[in-house]
């Protein structure tokens, strides 16, 4: 097996170079081995250490699970929510879909019987779990709008109206979402392509989403199994909430729909990842560079790496003048 030098750069804290969706992909096919010296692949986020990337010289392939769109001139690839078309150069594989373990969600459709179950399960109406406001103010006013129609459940810190202040993160929220009949899953922007884990979370605990965000939300999902807030206003939206709340027939019904508008839609995608990654890695180091590397590209890299310096030294100043 070819065996594969790589490094990742700008991840999430607890991220496992062992034990994360690219590797156990690339494992496959490759022995997988970590060089942050002189690795011959790089896979980098823009959002934890912003532009330590370019540190490395080697092919550089950029994974965003946020609304950051790619600078081809430093990097080589892109895997994110940009649907762009550029050749063998990027992939739109949205943050929804990532997954630890490189499988799909097991998607069970439910049957009457069991929608029923679900919705007498429910202990609440609605709930709001977030930890901040937004520009926007879009999922503010749909709190806003609803709670005068019924109390939510606000049990992130934005917000919280919790018995003894109780909170819910991104890892502990999915069991008390499950107890209720909708979630509010509104993105922080609006931007197109960029649709969040906030209505996959939805759909995987049988709560119907309330959505606001992507406005190419109905090319991927399915417009009959969640609220749109996006293409409808939120008064319109809202109404409908009430509908499906006070007619149990029509919310098992919508629990009973299919999420996607697409047959096997995350095993196409996954499909998709697998052949975007291995023809980046089948590729001989020296064959895969993308970017261009020369002249005013090559001044522009230049740049950036320059600037990636002083944010370090910055960065350093700040934490020894804070602590933070």
């Amino acid at each position: 097996m070819k065996i594969i030098k790589l490094h990742f750069v700008g991840f999430w804290k607890d991220f496992s170079f062992d034990d994360n969706m690219f590797v156990n992909i690339l494992k496959k096919r490759y022995v997988v081995v970590n060089d942050s010296i002189n690795p011959d692949f790089l896979i980098c986020s823009p959002l934890c250490k912003p532009f330590e990337y370019m540190k490395y010289d080697c092919p550089r392939i950029m994974y965003t699970g946020e609304f950051i769109s790619p600078d081809f001139t430093a990097i080589d690839y892109f895997i994110g929510f940009d649907d762009i078309q550029f050749g063998d150069r990027a992939l739109r594989f949205p943050l929804f879909l990532y997954s630890r373990t490189a499988k799909t969600t097991k998607i069970e459709t439910l049957d009457k019987d069991a929608a029923a179950k679900e919705l007498k399960s429910k202990e609440y109406f609605c709930n709001y779990i977030f930890g901040h406001d937004t520009a926007l103010g879009k999922r503010e006013a749909i709190l806003e709008q609803l709670q005068k129609y019924k109390r939510v459940e606000c049990a992130g810190t934005h917000r919280n109206n919790m018995p003894n202040g109780q909170t819910f993160n991104m890892a502990t929220k999915r069991a008390f979402m499950r107890k209720c009949k909708f979630t509010i899953a509104a993105e922080s922007v609006c931007y197109p392509g960029f649709t969040s884990e906030k209505i996959g979370h939805a759909y995987n605990e049988y709560t119907i989403p309330i959505y606001f965000g992507d406005p190419d939300i109905l090319k991927v999902f399915n417009k009959s199994s969640f609220v749109d807030c996006y293409n409808n206003s939120i008064e319109t939206a809202i109404e409908k909430v009430i509908e499906i709340d006070n007619n149990d027939d029509l919310y098992i019904d919508m629990l009973c729909e299919n999420r996607y508008n697409i047959a096997n839609y995350e095993e196409h995608m996954y499909e998709k990842l697998e052949a975007f990654l291995y023809n980046i890695f089948d590729q001989d180091k020296d064959m895969a560079y993308r970017r261009p590397r020369f002249y005013r590209s090559g001044e522009h890299e230049s740049y950036l790496k320059e600037y990636n310096k002083l944010q370090n030294k910055l960065s350093y100043k700040i934490f020894k003048k804070t602590g933070i």
